[in-house]
């Protein structure tokens, strides 16, 4: 599936942003959570960009993750259980609004799982990033070079994640004054 140039690119690739994650967000449980993430998100990435597949293992290791997360921050216990069903909820209906043909339901474990980590405002908002993200590069792509309407939505997804995993507050922060919230 993928060839070694491949691994190596991954390889520095999560080297480079777990380096970026403890100096955004500090050394802490969190912080180690938010890079093994990292890890699974680039892989997710990569394999869905040539495959259109998910890895169902990377979504089961990020739900792990954020069970971890939820058992050590039992006293926001709801903020996590709502980021699990609160944007897979919304795909898993597009998914079968579409007719199996909208999405598929790796990208909806995925943000399922990634909800369970980053609780609700933060998927909201990773979501809206992947969602914007997907929509401007791969709309240049089909124009540039005529690439088809099938879109791999996981490499925008998990940048959304991303994002959020380093500025989430920020971000947040800043689309409510934006809003004049």
């Amino acid at each position: 599936m993928l060839n070694k140039k491949q691994y190596l690119w991954m390889g520095l690739l999560s080297v480079l942003l777990y380096a970026w994650i403890i100096v955004a967000r500090g050394l802490g449980l969190e912080s180690v959570l938010f890079c093994l993430c990292s890890s699974a998100l680039i892989v997710i990435g990569m394999v869905d960009w040539l495959t259109y597949e998910i890895p169902f293992g990377c979504n089961v290791f990020i739900a792990v993750l954020g069970g971890v997360r939820l058992l050590t921050d039992l006293s926001n216990w709801y903020t996590y259980v709502i980021g699990a069903f609160c944007v897979s909820g919304l795909l898993i209906a597009v998914y079968f609004i579409t007719q199996k043909k909208g999405i598929g339901l790796g990208d909806v474990k995925l943000m399922a799982a990634a909800g369970l980590l980053l609780g609700w405002p933060k998927i909201l908002a990773a979501f809206l990033i992947g969602s914007v993200a997907g929509s401007v590069i791969h709309l240049s792509l089909m124009k540039i070079k005529n690439k088809d309407r099938v879109l791999a939505f996981g490499p925008y997804l998990s940048f959304g994640i991303l994002c959020v995993m380093l500025y989430g507050e920020r971000i947040i922060d800043w689309y409510l004054a934006f809003c004049g919230l």
